[in-house]
């Protein structure tokens, strides 16, 4: 499935609280649950040796996915676009790989232009 077509099935399941704000706070509120479900499968494999459950991080994964199209369609955001700009920013950031020298002395305003203008 394409993310374009994600986010369009994601929309047909997501309810509206009658507002804006708590609507993108509900899906705001989603986001922070469904990462913290994926950090405590890792606490407890760190903290008490239990297994991970690799099906269900695709789950948590998959359920955050849904939180993140939903506030896009919410505020009328195409998810590709996004993408798109997120992968023009860390070219600019990174021009050739990661490198943690570029990760500390970031061009602030070349990001910030990318990600304004899309270019």
């Amino acid at each position: 499935m394409n993310i374009i077509e994600y986010q369009k099935q994601a929309s047909r399941t997501c309810p509206s609280l009658g507002d804006e704000q708590k609507d993108l706070l509900h899906m705001t509120l989603g986001m922070q649950t469904e990462a913290a479900e994926v950090s405590d499968v890792f606490k407890k494999n760190l903290a008490y040796g239990r297994e991970i459950d690799w099906i269900n991080i695709k789950e948590e994964i998959g359920d955050q996915m849904w939180y993140i199209a939903n506030f896009c369609n919410i505020k009328g955001w195409n998810l590709e676009d996004i993408l798109g700009s997120n992968i023009l920013k860390l070219k600019i950031r990174y021009p050739d790989k990661f490198t943690s020298d570029k990760a500390i002395n970031r061009d602030l305003k070349a990001e910030r232009q990318v990600l304004e203008n899309g270019e």
